[in-house]
């Protein structure tokens, strides 16, 4: 990762944070905004579950960790300051520091410390990762995948709504 890459990633986080002290509080009393978080972080929820049963996340956290992976070294400088607050406004915290050397730095040595993910991360799987889970598993996780983009997509644009119609 170049110095580039890394003050452009220090800004964004920074930006996230700066949103969140100046905004984080009003924004959650909205019940609106409440309501579309909520819906968002059932999706990820059920997303994060029919991973989990199909053994997706223990064979992705294992790649990860083990021998590189999906989420190599500046998948982070793809989050922009509004999916991090997001991350913020669900009670996640912001990693600033590598734990999986040359890997994305929200990768954990248990899959992402991110609750609210890139679409990449959500929707990419190796090709021998869908041969072993079979059509029958991947149909029910991108099924699931989809409703959570449906619902972060719906979040974000409200988000940048209130943003721009803000005093």
């Amino acid at each position: 990762m170049t110095k580039q890459d890394e003050n452009v990633v220090d800004r964004q986080v920074q930006e996230a944070l700066r949103l969140h002290r100046a905004n984080g509080g009003s924004l959650l009393t909205i019940p609106e905004m409440r309501r579309l978080l909520d819906r968002y972080d059932a999706a990820i929820e059920n997303t994060q579950a029919t991973m989990r049963h199909a053994g997706i996340a223990d064979i992705c956290g294992l790649c990860a960790v083990e021998s590189g992976s999906c989420c190599f070294q500046e998948v982070e400088t793809w989050y922009d300051p509004m999916l991090l607050l997001i991350n913020l406004l669900l009670r996640a915290d912001l990693p600033r520091s590598r734990q999986v050397p040359g890997q994305c730095l929200f990768l954990g040595r248990e899959g992402c410390r991110l609750r609210a993910r890139f679409s990449f991360c959500l929707n990419y799987f190796c090709p021998a990762l869908k041969i072993r889970l079979g059509s029958g598993a991947m149909d029910l996780t991108l099924a699931a995948v989809g409703q959570e983009l449906a619902a972060g997509w719906e979040l974000e644009q409200a988000l940048y709504r209130w943003f721009k119609e803000k005093p």
